[in-house]
């Protein structure tokens, strides 16, 4: 049995993370025996719960941040106490775990990173990770858009590089989705949403930051409104830039056509009391919240951002519309909102597909075939 260390710096929980836990949760155990370590901030005591819940060891590091060497000496620790035979590291941004490619170049651990949002660094930075790299025996992309990146960004490191595409818990999702009764999306509509039960609703979810794209989104609203007039956006989670947005809002005079929800916990419950989905972000590195919509089921109108076409295929399950672009936005939305045909065609197919193309289940045999593949030079230590 190989055992598997899961390595993080985050400070919070986010996509990565979710399925650094599916990976742990559904990983054969009987080949695999997978240990999570990562930082102790408050933010990750819930999500280092459920990996307990699944009997999963987890190990918090108690530091002040990614910076923080501490993690080396940490580390190195666990790696001696528990003789792993893989260290597995989640790149949750590209500069980040920078101590597991030290502690892998110390230890001869085999290293294998998964890169779950990588973009241009800048220099000084750049040069640090096409260094370490340099102590990686695979990476791994979560899209096929951002293998073709990686490739451009560190050329000498290409053929290290495989896709493992991201997967969805599709029992939990279906379980969630059967346990909504009539009433719970009429009281949704009514107490979170503030709109009446035959309102058509497009609803996001994203955190509200530059990259997501909001400003595009909020200012396409005018236009949408005006001549469907019985229509709300709901945008669920938050972020630095919320006050911009709920500033841009008030200037537009849209206030009774849009609600910031901020975060929410039952977002199963949410989407099926939406009608359309959409996200209009600039940078995505997969978009797994599509994929969340679709199992819903719900027809996209999302952008042509990084890993987002290989989940949502134009004109089939959606509608794919270039990034920063209000003007598309629109003509995606007045396609949409007119036929409720359309939507049904979009979400069927967009259901199976998620059904076909994206359990979480399958994404964990293709990590366990990867580990069986690594050979081990040496136990470290």
């Amino acid at each position: 049995m190989k055992k598997i260390l899961l390595y993080t710096d985050t400070p919070q929980r986010g996509g990565a993370e979710l399925q650094m836990f599916l990976l742990a949760k559904f990983l054969d155990k009987t080949k695999f025996e997978p240990i999570l370590i990562c930082s102790k901030y408050k933010e990750l005591d819930k999500w280092c719960t459920n990996f307990e819940k699944e009997r999963i060891k987890v190990y918090r590091l108690n530091v002040k941040s990614k910076h923080d060497p501490r993690h080396y000496f940490k580390l190195k620790k666990i790696i001696k106490e528990e003789q792993p035979d893989i260290l597995h590291a989640h790149i949750w941004n590209p500069a980040s775990c920078r101590y597991a490619y030290i502690v892998a170049k110390s230890t001869k651990i085999p290293l294998i990173i998964t890169e779950h949002d990588p973009f241009e660094l800048s220099p000084f930075k750049d040069f640090f990770k096409k260094k370490a790299l340099k102590f990686v025996t695979k990476i791994v992309a979560i899209s096929n858009n951002n293998k073709t990146l990686l490739s451009k960004l560190y050329p000498d490191h290409k053929q290290k590089i495989t896709v493992i595409h991201n997967g969805l818990d599709l029992t939990w999702w279906q379980s969630q989705l059967l346990r909504f009764p009539d009433e719970d999306l009429h009281k949704i509509k009514k107490d979170l949403f503030h709109c009446k039960e035959n309102t058509l609703v497009i609803t996001t979810v994203a955190e509200l930051n530059d990259r997501k794209g909001i400003k595009y989104l909020i200012n396409a609203i005018p236009v949408i409104i005006k001549k469907y007039p019985n229509t709300k956006f709901v945008i669920i989670g938050d972020g630095p830039h919320r006050k911009n947005y709920e500033n841009l809002i008030k200037k537009l005079k849209i206030e009774n056509h849009i609600i910031l929800l901020g975060r929410q916990k039952e977002i199963p419950k949410l989407l099926k009391s939406s009608n359309i989905f959409l996200l209009p972000s600039i940078r995505e590195g997969f978009g797994m919240v599509n994929l969340e919509a679709m199992i819903t089921p719900l027809p996209i109108i999302a952008t042509l951002a990084g890993g987002i076409p290989e989940v949502v295929k134009d004109g089939k399950t959606g509608i794919l519309v270039e990034t920063e672009n209000t003007n598309e936005l629109i003509k995606a939305l007045n396609k949409l909102i007119p036929s409720s045909s359309l939507r049904e065609k979009y979400a069927i197919a967009g259901h199976d597909r998620v059904l076909k193309k994206f359990d979480a289940r399958e994404m964990t045999i293709a990590y366990g075939k990867l580990y069986e593949d690594i050979k081990i030079a040496q136990k470290a230590l």
